[in-house]
């Protein structure tokens, strides 16, 4: 009977090599640059996702001011209309509108969504926000970042109505209403500009403005757009 296994030579081993210097380095290097693509490509990425959420959390607020604007009854009184308060807040210059999201209280961990003017009277209570609302005690309350909202005249309000001839922006950046008395205000709408600012609800955070809205006057608002009430 033949022998199957059949020994190999010396000579069998001496021809069979392993990976030369060279050609390791080759792969190393092919490697690292597949690993440096890759890590360039993270960059440009983590970007667009960032930028995708900040256009996101835009888009809620701007959605939340719009419905809170049209449709909150908290807005009217008994004597007044929804048109009449937001067109009297709004028309000696600006008003302000917050939105956050925000600890019930000091010591609780629910977290509930506010909107409301500051510094206005406006309907009901549920339609204002006071300082207590941001800070209680030592502790603010704001569970992330606090939108500002500014509301103005807008440029696609009548000329008539309007300061300046072609209308301009005061200083405070906004455009302003020649008479602010209602009863002398005939459209049937009342077109505002919206200006949103993020500011950090941390500790230095302060609801009122120094100076106004001069105090915005230089900042850049994240989104500008306009809206209107229907009378």
């Amino acid at each position: 009977m033949k022998n199957l296994l059949i020994k190999p030579t010396v000579g069998d081993y001496g021809r069979r090599r392993g990976f030369s210097l060279i050609e390791v380095v080759l792969a190393i290097g092919i490697f690292l640059v597949t690993v440096l693509a890759l890590v360039g490509l993270l960059g440009p990425t983590l970007q667009s996702v960032d930028e995708v959420e900040k256009t996101d959390e835009i888009s809620s607020v701007v959605n939340t001011v719009n419905a809170f604007l049209q449709s909150s009854p908290a807005i009217k009184t008994a004597t007044t209309s929804k048109f009449d308060t937001i067109f009297n807040a709004v028309a000696d210059g600006s008003a302000t509108i917050f939105v956050f999201r925000s600890f019930k209280d000091a010591s609780s961990n629910e977290i509930l969504l506010k909107v409301g003017f500051y510094g206005e009277t406006v309907g009901d209570s549920s339609a204002s926000l006071d300082d207590a609302d941001f800070i209680a005690g030592s502790k603010v309350l704001a569970a992330g970042p606090i939108y500002r909202v500014v509301l103005s005249p807008s440029s696609v309000t009548p000329k008539q109505y309007l300061v300046g001839d072609p209308p301009v922006r005061n200083g405070d950046g906004v455009y302003v209403l020649a008479d602010s008395t209602i009863a002398n205000y005939l459209e049937g709408y009342f077109a505002m500009e919206v200006r949103i600012y993020a500011e950090d609800g941390g500790p230095s955070f302060e609801p009122d403005l120094a100076n106004g809205i001069s105090d915005l006057v230089g900042q850049e608002p994240i989104f500008t757009y306009n809206t209107a009430v229907v009378r």
